[in-house]
Order: structure tokens, then C-alpha cells, then sequence
């Protein structure tokens, strides 16, 4: 799994990723977006997963996981700044983005609305 270097993390979120305490492969950052509210970002190198989380302190609104994922890539444009979790599986791609400012969006093919 491919992951942007701390520097490009620091420019487009504010913020390094940190490890977990428990599992050094485990890496979690925490992006502030508003009024008590973050973004979590959790990733698992060596099992190629991603949790991404959006809430605040006592509630959480949002989490999505994804396995199989070839890599985390960060952008900035048009007056945005987010993050792009690119998975592959046998027969499929897909790409989860979040854009993290100036408004929380959350854009998925693999979420369905019924």
C-alpha cells in the first residue's frame, strides 16, 4: 500500500499520521473540520485496510472500511483539500474521496442510498 510522505500529510491536513501504541503498522491521524468535529483517518500498512471516521468527541456520524486498498493519496485544488482511498479487488476498482475542506464530502460508488 502506497502512503503520501508525513511532509505531504502536514500540507494538505494540517497533521502527520502517528502509530498506534498496540501495532506500530497501525497509523492514525485526526483532522479537525469544524466545531468539535474530525475526521479520523486509520490505516493498516501490512493488511492494506483503511478507516475513515467522521464525528465528534461523543458521537461518531460516519465510518467507512476498506480492505484490499493499493494506496492513500492527498490533494488540494479548487479551493479543496482531501484525501483519495484507492482500492482494487479482482474485478473492480473503486475510489473513496473525502474532501476535508472548506466542507465535509463524502463521495463513494461503493455506498448505496435505498
Amino acid at each position: 500500500m502506497d502512503i503520501p510522505d508525513d511532509a505531504d500529510f502536514i500540507e494538505v491536513l494540517g497533521a502527520a499520521p502517528e502509530p498506534m501504541e498496540h501495532d506500530p503498522d497501525i497509523w492514525r491521524i485526526d483532522v479537525p473540520i469544524g466545531d468539535a468535529q474530525f475526521v479520523t483517518l486509520t490505516f493498516d500498512i501490512g493488511a492494506r485496510s483503511v478507516r475513515l471516521t467522521k464525528g465528534s468527541e461523543t458521537k461518531s456520524e460516519i465510518e467507512i472500511y476498506r480492505e484490499q486498498v493499493d494506496r492513500i493519496l492527498l490533494y488540494t485544488g479548487n479551493d479543496e483539500r482531501g484525501i483519495i482511498v484507492e482500492s482494487h479487488v479482482p474485478g473492480f476498482r473503486c475510489e473513496l474521496r473525502a474532501v476535508i475542506s472548506p466542507e465535509f464530502r463524502l463521495t463513494d460508488p461503493m455506498l448505496y442510498v435505498g
